[in-house]
């Protein structure tokens, strides 16, 4: 198909009097990985479940595959590929008895690539599930999630608490297997640092809103932390371009702006500031940033 893999417009869902998500727009376009990152309780897991149609928004409309996730859910679900940090796999059964399980649930199942992803991953078709080790575990469902040769595949922080060679093998076969063919992810995790590997699109997300949204190289470029001493006490009040945090430090403010065009630079200045440095920040202290940014206080930045 054409146009986007998976679209939210205006999407709001409540659960009794907590908004999850709050008029949310996305956009994933096909051969893109779209971060989606915030703290617990942004809307990160709804929004996943909300595209699988396991839940149904209460205004807005989605689209996944052009298909309506509530209507046409056995569509969707037949192109759609999930894994999560909750995955329920068969203990009794062992690797191989899982995948042929999966495989007639699946249509759209490739047993050749199902075979070659298991001997990649190391995993011993004999083994059963209850015996393997928690990141052996997190392999068979991405084998099983991916085997199913999805359009779109939903990670719902599935690597949390693996190590990191493991986390690695997982991710890169999660790139190499989706997006190389034209497929599309979306990535939720408060694992900033994998995201940050992986993604080409990241949005974050505060209280089921988008508040920094866009591809992941400009939004590097733009929003930077900016360094400004004075010679005396920093004016107490002032208003800059592009402002994400400000903080003070004696002489000096530390201001992290989103302007790739030199203005919050330009203002500070004019302020009176006697030095001005600009600084790159990855992306974990760009979230931090922002969620300070939009009224959390110091302590409450979990993603």
């Amino acid at each position: 198909m054409s146009g986007p893999v998976l679209t939210f417009q205006k999407v709001t869902r409540r659960f009794g009097s907590t908004v999850a998500l709050d008029s949310l727009d996305l956009k994933v376009e096909p051969g893109t990985v779209l971060g989606l990152i915030g703290r617990n309780g942004a809307g990160k897991s709804t929004s996943l479940r909300l595209a699988l149609g396991h839940l149904h928004p209460d205004a807005g409309s989605i689209r996944v595959l052009g298909h309506d996730p509530v209507t046409e859910g056995i569509k969707v679900r037949e192109r759609v590929g999930l894994m999560s940090e909750e995955d329920s796999l068969y203990g009794w059964m062992t690797v191989n008895e899982i995948m042929t399980f999966a495989a007639g649930l699946h249509p759209n199942w490739d047993p050749a690539f199902a075979e070659s992803f298991r001997k990649r991953l190391d995993l011993d078709p004999a083994k059963k599930i209850k015996n393997l080790s928690r990141g052996n575990k997190a392999k068979v469902s991405l084998v099983l999630a991916v085997a199913v040769r999805p359009r779109l595949l939903l990670l719902d922080d599935p690597t949390s608490g693996l190590d990191p060679l493991v986390r690695r093998e997982v991710l890169e076969g999660v790139l190499e297997s989706v997006p190389a063919e034209g497929g599309a992810v979306v990535y939720a995790s408060h694992l900033i640092h994998d995201v940050e590997r992986i993604a080409d699109q990241v949005t974050v997300l505060d209280n089921g809103r988008s508040i920094l949204e866009g591809d992941l190289e400009k939004i590097k470029q733009r929003v930077r932390r900016v360094r400004a001493v004075f010679d005396d006490e920093p004016p107490e009040h002032l208003t800059l371009p592009g402002l994400v945090s400000m903080q003070r430090e004696n002489r000096t403010l530390l201001v992290v702006a989103d302007g790739a065009n030199g203005e919050p630079e330009q203002a500070l200045q004019a302020a009176g500031a006697v030095n001005v440095t600009v600084e790159p920040l990855p992306l974990e202290e760009i979230l931090v940033a922002c969620l300070k940014g939009s009224g959390l206080e110091e302590g409450d930045n979990n993603a």
